[in-house]
């Protein structure tokens, strides 16, 4: 299919866009960045006839926090709009370790984080961290809204849970508070715009110096991105010793389920997931940090 085959449809408000959705389903697609869009037809995975372009929907740019306690990123919000955020940079310095990896300024200035969670490839590098914050994906259409678990969005491979009519309206997540630590760590074939062959997130409660809670998620590395249950399990209740940390990464590269590809071999991406987890929490671990001070 070709641009000039394609009809865009540019609503006037949101009440317009639910309703374009819910006229057309699966004959049409929302866009907003559409960064990947010439990839995609290039490569002949889109069948839609029609675009839905909501990048001028104001209403849907914005990052703020609510009552419930979290922050709610809109789905019109850029990557530059994250980070350039004061409020992402203290209270979800995770999302921004992914977003930083992104392409080049000019791209996280037109991508969004809800482009990203539809495109559901298990490479979507702010996915992971958003898996470990606990996100929730709200979907909205002419019907209402509902709200699901981001670890329940994502179906399988490129396939989600969003029923044609819907649209994602925002993403929703819990700060990281004092005493709690996380990281995102990526491995590209090369040091900017690069394709994750393995990406690691991890966020854990700390109580003097041991993990009471974890939450640890592998992207790149699976038909989706996945949680790491069995890792987390090991790691929860212990204090993170040099020792410890080495047996953590191996059980979370057992937990992966890689492919080979062109990007790398299933086994390339096992050693990366190891090593990642390795060095992140090395990094991140206070008292790990204050002995290599001594």
């Amino acid at each position: 299919m070709l641009y000039s085959h394609i009809d865009v449809i540019v609503p006037a408000n949101e009440k317009e866009a639910y309703a374009a959705l819910d006229s057309y389903r699966d004959e049409i697609r929302v866009v907003a960045g559409s960064t990947d869009i010439s990839v995609m037809l290039k490569d002949g995975r889109i069948r839609e006839s029609k675009f839905l372009d909501l990048s001028h929907l104001k209403d849907l740019r914005y990052i703020k926090a609510q009552r419930d306690g979290r922050i709610h990123i809109g789905a019109g919000t850029t990557y530059g709009d994250c980070a350039r955020d004061h409020r992402l940079r203290r209270e979800a310095s995770i999302l921004l370790q992914a977003i930083e990896t992104i392409g080049a300024p000019p791209l996280r200035n037109i991508a969004t984080v809800a482009g990203n969670l539809a495109n559901a490839s298990p490479a979507g590098d702010s996915i992971p961290p958003l898996f470990v914050l606990d996100a929730h994906v709200v979907l909205e259409s002419v019907s209402g809204r509902r709200e699901i678990p981001i670890d329940a969005f994502f179906s399988s491979y490129r396939k989600t849970v969003r029923e044609p009519n819907e649209l994602i309206r925002e993403v929703a997540f819990r700060p990281i508070r004092r005493g709690e630590i996380a990281f995102f760590k990526k491995l590209g074939l090369r040091r900017a715009n690069a394709i994750s062959v393995a990406s690691v997130a991890l966020w854990a409660r700390l109580e003097m110096g041991r993990v009471i809670e974890t939450r640890i998620a592998l992207g790149a590395v699976a038909p989706t991105v996945i949680r790491a249950r069995r890792t987390e399990t090991m790691l929860t209740g212990t204090q993170p010793t040099m020792e410890r940390i080495r047996e953590v990464a191996k059980c979370c590269a057992e937990e992966s389920h890689p492919i080979s590809d062109i990007r790398g071999s299933a086994s390339y991406r096992r050693q990366a997931i190891e090593a990642l987890i390795y060095m992140g929490l090395v990094e991140a671990t206070p008292s790990l940090q204050n002995r290599k001070s001594r």
